[in-house]
């Protein structure tokens, strides 16, 4: 273990033997690092911050902090993020509350590019990208994979499903299913995201497969529950994906499935 005379590390925060952690940073009692992390200069690990192996916190990066949220909350909460992630120039990462199972969560092998933010109990997957100052608010989900581009701002309650695309500055009022391309203000579907599906490895034939079935919810003109219900039963596993999670979209209160479950987690 290498720490840094300046850093302040608790007695009682438990990192593993070969964690490093650099100058200025403070590590509260409680945290949990695991095995080939490294945490840079000037960073902030609050109590109930728990990560796996080998993250890289590269500057300025705060994880587990209080929600920023207008009620106050007591008792123990955390925040949970798996293995081979990088965070890079201050990022902030809050801890969950009690409206919901009071913990945030993140993935694996995530990319969070400087000054990103990921509010309380936010639950994001593995492989995502997030460019330069994207903001997601509290309650959000956000699938595996998904690339979310400079500035885009994720409203709270809102869900992002698996390999969608979030062009720069988008405005995310509404969830965005899963192998498409949204853009705009507010964020629209503009096409299928059909790269992000190709190097995430899905079969030529089953991105062909989503592009007919994008045409025919998307630009007939067609109700898009209608159409939904109608691919319910689907052969494909990923035609029924996209089509159960629009049908939950179009039943949610604001097009946000999640904001119709306020106030019974």
């Amino acid at each position: 273990m290498i720490i840094h005379k300046t850093a302040i590390v608790d007695a009682a925060a438990e990192l593993d033997d070969d964690v490093e952690v650099g100058p200025y940073t403070v590590i509260e009692k409680g945290v949990r690092i695991g095995a080939g992390s490294r945490v840079g200069p000037h960073c902030f690990l609050s109590e109930g911050a728990v990560l796996g192996e080998r993250n890289i916190l590269t500057a300025f990066v705060s994880v587990g902090t209080a929600p920023q949220d207008l009620v106050h909350h007591t008792g123990a909460s955390r925040i949970e993020i798996g293995d081979d992630n990088v965070f890079r120039e201050f990022v902030s990462l809050n801890r969950g509350t009690p409206k919901e199972h009071k913990v945030t969560t993140i993935g694996n092998k995530n990319f969070v590019m400087a000054s990103c933010h990921v509010g309380h109990d936010c639950v994001l997957g593995s492989g995502i990208i997030m460019t330069n100052s994207v903001l997601i608010a509290g309650h959000c989900h956000v699938g595996d994979n998904v690339v979310l581009n400079g500035y885009a701002g994720v409203g709270q309650y809102t869900s992002i499903g698996r390999m969608a695309y979030v062009g720069a500055k988008a405005r995310v009022v509404q969830d965005v299913p899963p192998f498409v391309k949204v853009a705009g203000d507010p964020a629209e579907v503009r096409m299928v995201n059909e790269v992000g599906m190709a190097r995430a490895g899905i079969e030529k034939e089953d991105i062909d497969e989503i592009k007919h079935v994008y045409r025919a919810i998307f630009r007939t003109g067609r109700s898009v529950s209608e159409e939904a219900h109608a691919l319910i039963n689907d052969r494909s596993p990923m035609v029924r994906e996209l089509a159960e999670f629009l049908l939950r979209k179009e039943a949610g209160r604001f097009g946000r499935y999640r904001e119709s479950l306020r106030g019974h987690s």
